[in-house]
């Protein structure tokens, strides 16, 4: 705020022009106090409207959306609407953004400091103009040393409280900056942790997918194969993996197997004639697929 300490003087042969110009000085300072709060409220006052209204208005439309669109889906005037939860997410999401925008910058809450400031000093500039004009009646066109004294008191602890209110406007705006910028790192700090977290989990999520798994097939009636005998065939998306022999056995094993789908075939001899059976199997990470696959005899 600018000043004009030029602006005041003592002229002792002229006294009643000495308390004048201390008068016009208190007065003129006070007036540029409450011109300068009302002129720089009005931006915080446009944009914190804005806000508020806009805020007000994507949190109805989050809530609106979904059933709007359903009742245009059930009229057949809007067939195919998209996801609305998507949509009610996002317009919820820009009117959060909105109300932290605004706190973060202190628009509504500035806006509130600068009219309560403002219209605090012309409160106590009109008790100062009246206490004034009480004083200098008393006094006359000829006041005492005393009279001139409380005065110019009067006039002292006027100038002296309209900087108090600036002073305390500027330490409130100091804290509430303070605390923005503390809640803004908590909140980004929080966000990154999640961040991090989410990140960790996701390549362990990852690194679990990637196990390997094994297989077990069971050939219950293996035995009745002649030589007690059959053979198993593995094939992936890719094709055929691997083929095996089993002997004296009713079960085959396969570990280390990367997680999927395949399919199994197990082909024997039976009575001297050839005999088949196949099916699926789906490989988990760390997990062991098991499927039985009983000869066709």
């Amino acid at each position: 705020m600018p000043s004009c300490p030029g602006a005041l003087a003592w002229i002792p042969a002229d006294v009643n022009e000495s308390l004048k110009l201390i008068l016009e000085y208190v007065e003129t300072e006070a007036g540029k106090a409450i011109a300068w709060y009302f002129d720089h409220k009005r931006w915080k006052a446009h944009f914190s409207r804005f806000i508020q209204f806009s805020a007000v208005a994507l949190t109805a439309l989050g809530a609106i959306f979904p059933i709007l669109s359903f009742i245009l889906k059930q009229t057949g005037r809007w067939p195919n609407p998209p996801d609305s939860g998507l949509w009610s997410a996002l317009f919820v999401g820009l009117a959060a953004a909105l109300i932290g925008t605004d706190r973060a910058f202190g628009l509504s809450s500035g806006w509130a400091r600068y009219v309560l400031t403002a219209t605090s000093i012309r409160k106590a500039l009109e008790e100062f103009r009246m206490d004034w004009i009480l004083l200098a009646a008393a006094a006359g066109s000829s006041p005492t040393p005393d009279q001139i004294a409380a005065l110019v008191q009067k006039a002292r602890d006027f100038r002296v409280a309209v900087e108090g209110f600036v002073l305390q406007e500027t330490k409130e705006w100091a804290a509430e900056f303070q605390s923005n910028v503390a809640q803004m790192e908590k909140e980004v700090k929080t966000q990154l942790d999640a961040l991090k977290a989410q990140v960790e989990r996701a390549n362990q999520a990852q690194a679990a997918a990637s196990e390997p798994g094994s297989i077990e097939l069971s050939v219950p009636n293996a035995d009745k194969s002649d030589g007690f005998m059959f053979e198993v065939s593995l094939e992936g998306s890719r094709g055929p993996l691997s083929r095996d022999r089993v002997n004296n056995s009713k079960k085959w094993v396969r570990i280390n197997t990367i997680p999927g789908q395949y399919k199994l075939s197990v082909s024997a001899i039976a009575a001297g004639k050839p005999v088949a059976a196949s099916g699926g199997v789906m490989v988990k990470p760390q997990e062991q697929a098991k499927l039985e696959l009983p000869l066709p005899l």
